[in-house]
């Protein structure tokens, strides 16, 4: 914990006069090429034998408690040994032809890099604002920055990536002025907007097997934290499929049973 002589010593770039204290890791910590490290992933599963098939599911068939196979929109019918469902935004969906409702929709998320007239003599840790915009670093002399809707949280569409508001110029640009004066002359050199898959339950991860259908499991509902978790909640879905139970990290605290017995394990600060 940092007070804000500390902040203002430690980084003298913050306008600190309504700041009364802050939190700092300085262990284990960092950033990482998401995308780069899924097309990483995706490289090794295949080395290890892992075959991707460029299809959507159109239909899944139950035989009592378990899924029997499931039908592609080629026409093709695989039969099912196990089935994950890791479909992000479309996690619902797919799981709505089981006759499964998941609490998961999409929601928006805007993410602008900029850069400035003099860049700061030193990193700019990851910030969080009360208001959900938050900024750091991006490579030697730029910025990210991102943030929620302006107005209300709601759900769009899967394939909806349009820019519907001006969120840098009403929401994002008036924080981090007043956060950081010297981001002032502030230039936009890229954005583009993403989708959480947003658990409207408790905003947590939903990991391991349906409470009925036994051989369907879940790994999805990140709410925004997917690059952070989905290696190790990849692992322990492989765990449960191979073993039958997890080994190197007990992740039953993210049980789809949470959702039927209505136990929330809440998350307070989805970014």
């Amino acid at each position: 914990m940092l007070s804000m002589a500390d902040i203002k010593a430690r980084y003298p770039f913050f306008y600190t006069d309504d700041i009364d204290s802050g939190s700092l890791n300085l262990v284990d910590e960092g950033a990482f090429n998401a995308f780069g490290m899924v097309q990483w992933l995706r490289s090794t599963a295949r080395d290890n034998g892992v075959e991707y098939i460029g299809n959507e599911v159109i239909d899944i068939s139950l035989d009592g408690s378990k899924v029997r196979s499931i039908k592609l929109q080629s026409g093709e019918q695989i039969t099912v040994g196990t089935l994950v469902n890791a479909a992000g935004t479309r996690a619902a969906t797919v799981s709505r032809l089981a006759g499964i409702d998941l609490p998961i929709e999409a929601r928006r998320r805007y993410t602008y890099i900029f850069s400035i007239d003099e860049p700061l003599l030193q990193d700019l840790p990851l910030t969080i604002d009360p208001t959900g915009v938050h900024l750091r670093s991006y490579g030697t002399k730029d910025y990210l920055v991102g943030c929620p809707p302006i107005g209300p949280d709601t759900a769009v569409d899967v394939n909806d990536f349009r820019f519907t508001e001006d969120a840098w110029e009403e929401k994002i640009l008036p924080v981090i002025t007043r956060q950081v004066p010297q981001f002032a002359s502030a230039r936009v050199t890229n954005s583009w907007i993403g989708h959480y898959e947003f658990n409207t339950f408790d905003h947590n991860a939903i990991v391991g097997p349906h409470s009925e259908v036994s051989n369907l499991l879940f790994c999805v509902g990140f709410s925004g934290h997917g690059s952070q978790q989905a290696p190790a909640c990849g692992r322990g879905v492989a765990e449960l499929i191979i073993y039958g139970r997890f080994q190197t990290l007990d992740l039953s605290v993210l049980s789809y049973k949470r959702i039927v017995q209505n136990r929330s394990l809440t998350e307070r600060a989805v970014i």
